[in-house]
C-alpha cells in the first residue's frame, strides 16, 4: 500500500523487543519548516517535527486543546536512548559520551527516511508565520499537518538542550498509515491554532 510504511521483519522484531506495549492510535504529525534571509541560517531550511493528539471533552463533542510534544525522526541520538524511551524510561537524546552506542535495529535509518517522505507527501499546510527583526532580518515558518495512524514510544526528556527537562518526547515505532479524512472542520482547534509564539526548535538539524 502506497500510504503505509512497512518495516522489514527484523526491524519489527527489534523494535517490538522493547518492553513498552503500544497500541495503534490516531494523531497528527506537525512539520515546522523555517527559512531565514540572513545570518547563520541564511538560505537553509530547518525542519522540525512534533506530535499533536486530540481528545474530546467528556461531556461535549468539543475538542480539548491539543497535546503537543516532540517527535524525533532522525537518528542523531544513541540507540540506548531510543531503547530507554521505548521502555518508558527517561531519555537523553542529545547526550553523547564515549559509551554511546549506535546499535539501531537493522534498516532503522531507511525506516525514518521513508517515514519522513510519507509525511511530506501527505501533509497539509495549516499556517504561515512571517517574522521581521531589525536590519532586514526575516524568518518564514510554514506549519504543516499530516494525520496518521501508528505507534509511538513516549517518555520523559531528561536533558537540558533545546527542550525542558521533564518534557514529553517520542520516537516512531512500527507501521504508519495516512488518514485521508482526519483533519475535518470539527478539529479546527488544531487547524486554526496560532503557532506564532510556539517554540518549535527541538533539534539543531536542517535536513
Amino acid at each position: 500500500m502506497k500510504n503505509t510504511v512497512i518495516l522489514i521483519i527484523l526491524l519489527l522484531l527489534s523494535l517490538n523487543g522493547f518492553a513498552q506495549n503500544l497500541t495503534e492510535k490516531e494523531f497528527v504529525i506537525l512539520t515546522f519548516e523555517s527559512d531565514r534571509n540572513k545570518g547563520l541560517h541564511k538560505n537553509t531550511t530547518y525542519t522540525y517535527y512534533w506530535v499533536a493528539t486530540l481528545e474530546k471533552h467528556e461531556k461535549s463533542n468539543d475538542y480539548k486543546e491539543p497535546r503537543i510534544f516532540s517527535l524525533f525522526l532522525y537518528d542523531f541520538f544513541g540507540s540506548e536512548q531510543l531503547e530507554s524511551c521505548c521502555l518508558g524510561k527517561v531519555s537523553y537524546p542529545f547526550t553523547l559520551t564515549t559509551g554511546t552506542e549506535f546499535n539501531f535495529p537493522e534498516n532503522y535509518s531507511d525506516y525514518l527516511s521513508d517515514l519522513r517522505k510519507l509525511i511530506k507527501k501527505n501533509r497539509k499546510k495549516i499556517q504561515v508565520i512571517k517574522k521581521k527583526w531589525k536590519e532586514g532580518y526575516k524568518e518564514k515558518v510554514t506549519v504543516y499537518a499530516t494525520a496518521v495512524r501508528g505507534e509511538l514510544c513516549e517518555c520523559e526528556f531528561g536533558g537540558d538542550r533545546y527542550l525542558t527537562k521533564g518534557d514529553q518526547i517520542s520516537f516512531p515505532k512500527g507501521n504508519y498509515e495516512i488518514l485521508q479524512n482526519y483533519l475535518t472542520k470539527e478539529k479546527g482547534i488544531l487547524l486554526f491554532k496560532d503557532f506564532s509564539d510556539f517554540d518549535f526548535a527541538n533539534t539543531n538539524l536542517n535536513k
